[in-house]
């Protein structure tokens, strides 16, 4: 490579870089970089006109149950990925209390990755301190974080809600908040015949 004197000691040489191929090179690795995670993203949790993938779990009375039980009827599913977003889930289905007929069927998943020593049934109280009774039978535990893989839903505070058809497809998908203009959309969107 060229070297050039007269730039810092005398007589020392630096090696010369051309112009901008390191801001290049970066600039590349950046957008290659944004373009992966954005596919990553995009393509992590079921998208409208996707099937729900099958899994089963227990719900909060210790019963066993399989997603297509869902099969038939419309339904919000509410999916809650971290210990931290119980207010968040609460929300969504006050807000569905609202804006979505009764017909629609509500239905919440625990899917939290607890550490080895917090048993299923300690997980399985302490939500039932939270959770009304009159919905034990439809709020679903696993505490591995079993069913948020099989859906490939992240880690977070905030709620995932998926509308689903009668077929289990799913209809609209939200990651956030109920009174979001994307959450509103999708409570509308199940209130329609």
């Amino acid at each position: 490579m060229p070297t050039s004197p007269g730039l810092g000691a005398p007589g020392a040489e630096v090696d010369m870089v051309r112009p901008g191929t390191a801001v290049q090179r970066a600039a590349r690795a950046c957008c290659l970089l944004t373009c992966l995670l954005v596919a990553t993203v995009a393509s992590s949790a079921p998208r409208p006109g996707e099937v729900l993938p099958g899994f089963s779990a227990q719900d909060l009375l210790g019963r066993t149950h399989q997603s297509q039980e869902w099969l038939g009827r419309r339904t919000l599913l509410v999916v809650l990925t971290d210990k931290d977003g119980g207010e968040q889930m609460r929300h969504w289905f006050e807000t569905a209390a609202t804006r979505v007929p009764t017909s629609v069927h509500r239905a919440s998943l625990l899917s939290l990755r607890l550490p080895f020593f917090v048993s299923l049934g300690t997980a399985r109280a302490h939500a039932k301190k939270d959770v009304p009774g009159d919905a034990w039978e439809d709020t679903w535990l696993d505490k591995n974080g079993g069913m948020a893989r099989a859906l490939e839903l992240s880690s977070d505070p905030l709620p995932y809600a998926f509308a689903l058809d009668e077929r289990g497809k799913v209809l609209a998908a939200v990651h956030g908040r109920a009174d979001s203009a994307e959450g509103l959309a999708l409570l509308d969107l199940l209130a329609k015949p």
